[in-house]
């Protein structure tokens, strides 16, 4: 979490259920789509970059393994530019919307760009946003979780389930649950995304990006309703 609430005994929007699957899902969807249309690189994955990064250097394709190491170093930029957002609008409460537009946009503009154009003027920049959302939305339910990988969520869906099964302990349980979800969302867009890519080619991109739209009016809605009632 980049930044604690001021005011943690009120509702936090940014932790709503219904955001985190959602982005859950556009997390999924995102690499899958990139993995199909651009190459087999992730824009969020980095750790399978890194993995073929490590293997195309081994084979001699140092094109490829250069592109992936920009990508990964976006990825990075695009978390510390979380940092910095997180503090330079700090005067408003939609400081987290305002940070999903980007990726809004960018997702619409790759639903137009052929995949003749250069992986270089296309995965940095997604991989920024990607970034951003996962930096700024990784809470749901007061748990940490990540909305743009699943291996973490399997762990702890786990690992809390086993322990909620051995201990009998509820707490375990609400935690299994919440991140089995947070996978299974994750999984659903990958599965998603490799039907949907089949019918409408690169355009598919832009159901995440309409999903995106959808947790932008949610999160600016709820952010309103708190308004009414809380003073912060």
């Amino acid at each position: 979490m980049l930044r604690q609430p001021l005011r943690p005994e009120q509702p936090q929007m940014n932790q709503d259920p219904r955001l985190a699957w959602i982005l859950s899902f556009v997390g999924g969807f995102v690499d899958t789509y990139t993995f199909i249309t651009r190459g087999g690189m992730f824009a969020s994955a980095q750790t399978g970059n890194i993995i073929f990064l490590a293997a195309n250097f081994a084979n001699g394709n140092w094109h490829q393994g250069f592109l992936k190491a920009v990508t990964i170093l976006a990825f990075w930029l695009g978390t510390m530019l979380a940092a910095f957002w997180t503090k330079l609008m700090d005067h408003t409460h939609y400081w987290r919307v305002a940070a999903l537009i980007p990726e809004l946009i960018i997702l619409i503009i790759l639903g137009i760009v052929p995949t003749s154009v250069s992986n270089y003027l296309v995965l940095p920049p997604l991989a920024v946003v990607m970034a951003i959302q996962n930096s700024l939305y990784d809470q749901v339910a007061g748990v940490g979780y990540a909305n743009v990988m699943a291996t973490a969520n399997l762990k702890h869906a786990t690992l809390a389930g086993v322990t909620a099964f051995l201990y009998h302990n509820l707490r375990s349980l609400h935690l299994s649950l919440i991140y089995t979800q947070a996978f299974g969302y994750f999984i659903a867009g990958a599965i998603t995304c490799a039907f949907l890519i089949r019918l409408l080619n690169i355009q598919a991109i832009w159901l995440p990006a309409l999903l995106v739209a959808i947790a932008i009016s949610i999160h600016a809605f709820l952010i309103k309703q708190k308004e009414k009632h809380y003073q912060w």
